[in-house]
């Protein structure tokens, strides 16, 4: 392929981004994950109600629980893949701005856990008494506000105070590496559609072995979002690599090799759990803030250097 036709490949792939990710895409879709946000609840709800009701509920419905308070998860799921795919039409954009989406994705993860803990303690919710089961509701509800803070901290350590802090605008493959990114935007938004499908299949298939049997079947619990991360930490790793291509000083090259680390250990954080996940997440949005406080630091010592 000479030159040219590569050329001219990057730009067709920006096209395609562009189309794909168009604010008017991202409209129609919040139009619709508003409405299935609000349908899924209520049928969410009416499922419960039926749980409760019915003196002997099939297996499906049953199946849902009989606590209302775990319906306010399931509008939580649809923001969520509206949310991520946010984070993915913006990967093109920058960095900074790209990580601070997936601390923001994180944050919303460990603050719908709690509705979903609220649910699954019980004895606290019905007999109104605290339980050692009541634990994971508080860490995670001061887990997700202490992260709803530190991401306003990244921001705004991340704001640029110069032209140094961004990569340069004007070198010859700037326009080729903003290509690039947008064609693994492309790659990962198909790669979370794929996620996103299969888990609805592996839900559909549940469901109906449940009403052909009259047996609850046990779920296997949802890798989704890890899984969704892990590919991540690749992707992040090959943006590092077509960086060099744009900048290869010191600072960049740092400053994104840390910000993988970060994205690592919040890999880590959705695998562990309760009580390892929370701190870990913490610990990775922590270390992302430092990155972008020393990669300042440099910034300031270059430019005293140059003047």
């Amino acid at each position: 392929m000479g030159a040219s036709e590569l050329t001219g490949f990057w730009l067709r792939a920006g096209a395609w981004h562009d189309a794909l990710f168009s604010e008017r895409n991202k409209g129609a879709l919040k139009y619709v994950i508003i409405r299935l946000s609000i349908a899924g609840f209520l049928v969410h709800l009416g499922l419960i109600c039926l749980a409760q009701n019915l003196a002997h509920p099939p297996a499906v419905i049953a199946g849902v629980g009989d606590n209302y308070l775990s319906a306010i998860s399931t509008p939580f799921n649809f923001i969520l893949f509206y949310e991520v795919i946010t984070l993915i039409a913006a990967l093109a954009e920058g960095t900074t701005g790209s990580i601070a989406n997936q601390f923001e994705i994180v944050s919303l993860i460990f603050i719908r856990d709690v509705f979903k803990d609220i649910a699954e303690a019980s004895d606290m919710v019905t007999h109104h008494k605290l339980t050692w089961e009541a634990l994971p509701v508080f860490a995670d509800m001061w887990s997700g506000i202490l992260m709803f803070l530190l991401v306003a901290v990244f921001q705004h350590v991340a704001h640029p105070h110069s032209g140094h802090a961004a990569m340069p605008d004007h070198t010859p493959g700037r326009a080729r590496f903003i290509a690039q990114k947008k064609l693994i935007a492309i790659g990962l938004g198909v790669l979370y559609i794929g996620l996103a499908g299969w888990n609805l299949w592996l839900i559909f298939a549940g469901t109906f072995r449940t009403l052909m049997t009259g047996v609850a079947s046990e779920m296997a619990p949802t890798t989704f979002y890890k899984d969704l991360f892990t590919a991540m930490i690749f992707t992040d790793v090959l943006i590092l690599i077509l960086s060099l291509v744009v900048s290869s000083q010191y600072e960049h090259v740092f400053r994104n090799a840390a910000f993988v680390v970060s994205i690592i250990l919040i890999r880590f954080a959705l695998t562990e759990g309760y009580p390892f996940g929370a701190p870990v997440a913490i610990l990775a949005m922590v270390f992302g803030i430092m990155t972008m406080v020393v990669f300042n630091y440099h910034v300031r010592l270059a430019e005293r250097a140059e003047g």
